[in-house]
């Protein structure tokens, strides 16, 4: 055989080997999942915080982990995600501070889709307090927050001593599931929560006001440019600021400071802000841990690997106040908040027995102030 025969054989056989090993290495598809529930809520009691859920993966059948995090109204101290029921071959794993729930394989091996799936239809929300709010849950196979009312991902990533200008280079190197990274922008309380108090740790989010000293600009993301406070900590904000109270922010100690940070822990306020220079401290409560990179922006594909649920508690939207003088009767009025709430009215502030359903109530006859009380309540909830 020629040399130049084999050399062809061997080009194609080549060939034939990278178009084998592309193809064999090709994208991992990620999966999509699905999640259903927006139940209401009895105060102290426990709920499955899913009706429905699946995870649909075209080309795997197991992973490292799903993510379960009260990502809207978490109340510290007070709420708990738990994994009721036998799940053998999965670990589930409780942070406070991030309001998130981990299950997980045992030791390094990955868990199939099949428990999964089972194991988050047991996954349980509890509360101690006796007035709780709304919640969002959210899942997702990735470890990076994610934000329902944004559809954005936050993830803390963890860089002792890094400048606010490394940070934000950085940030916006990096990527999740395709998503273009960026110092995060936090336009919204529940972002502050989310982003700060419940993020694995506080570091330097994309906030400045070195282009012009007292007005504070985003810099970076979707944000770049929008105006979010004017002067110090007695300035005025055109829209959403969280900066410190205690001690006051934004000060521009010490030679000035120019960048956003989110507070060290036990910091004041906390998940609040206060402004350092381009460096922070060498150590202390004012090093620069970390940064915060936020995921999402107009344009960018929707992702399926996170589903939502929530819980919302019945609460009196409104009532009618009337009065009489002298002895009669009056017709009272009151509202609930969901129109598939039943309104119960009550004679005494706790126990008893309802003494009428509905949203008015005529009282018996009366000739001394008399105070009525109302609960919002479905499911039986009482």
């Amino acid at each position: 055989m020629s040399t130049y025969h084999r050399d062809t054989y061997l080009f194609i056989f080549l060939f034939l080997l990278l178009v084998k090993f592309s193809w064999s290495h090709s994208a991992n598809i990620p999966p999509t999942i699905t999640a259903t529930g927006n139940q209401p809520y009895c105060p102290l009691s426990e709920i499955n915080i899913v009706t429905d859920f699946d995870i649909v993966d075209p080309d795997d059948t197991e992973i490292e982990a799903l993510f379960i995090q009260i990502s809207t109204g978490y109340e510290f101290g007070f709420d708990l995600l738990a994994l009721n029921g036998n799940h053998p071959n999965i670990i589930s794993n409780w942070n406070q501070t991030e309001g998130k729930l981990t299950l997980k394989g045992i030791g390094s091996l990955e868990v199939s889709y099949v428990d999964l799936i089972a194991a988050a239809k047991d996954v349980v929300f509890r509360s101690t307090t006796n007035n709780p709010v709304d919640k969002f849950f959210s899942f997702t196979i990735g470890d990076a927050n994610y934000l329902p009312k944004t559809g954005h991902y936050y993830e803390y990533v963890e860089a002792i001593g890094i400048t606010w200008t490394e940070a934000k280079v950085a940030a916006e190197n990096s990527t999740y599931f395709g998503l273009q990274g960026y110092l995060a922008t936090i336009t919204s309380p529940e972002e502050a929560q989310l982003s700060g108090e419940q993020a694995a740790g506080a570091g330097w989010i994309g906030g400045s006001d070195a282009q012009q000293e007292g007005t504070w600009r985003w810099v970076t993301g979707p944000e770049n440019g929008t105006i979010f406070w004017n002067g110090l900590a007695n300035g005025s904000s055109p829209n959403y600021a969280n900066w410190n109270t205690n001690p006051s922010e934004p000060n521009n100690c010490c030679g000035g400071e120019d960048y956003a940070h989110i507070t060290a822990p036990g910091v004041g306020l906390a998940g609040s802000w206060n402004d350092l220079s381009n460096t922070g401290a060498t150590s202390g409560d004012y090093q620069p841990k970390g940064y915060i990179v936020e995921y999402g922006s107009p344009g960018e594909p929707v992702l399926d690997i996170s589903a939502t649920t929530s819980i919302y508690v019945n609460t009196i939207a409104s009532v009618s106040i009337a009065s009489i003088c002298g002895s009669g009767s009056l017709t009272l009025e009151a509202y609930a908040s969901s129109t598939m709430a039943t309104i119960f009215w009550f004679d005494s502030v706790t126990g008893g027995v309802p003494i009428v359903n509905g949203n008015t109530f005529t009282t018996p006859n009366i000739n001394s102030t008399t105070v009525y009380y109302v609960l919002a309540s479905e499911n039986g909830c009482l």
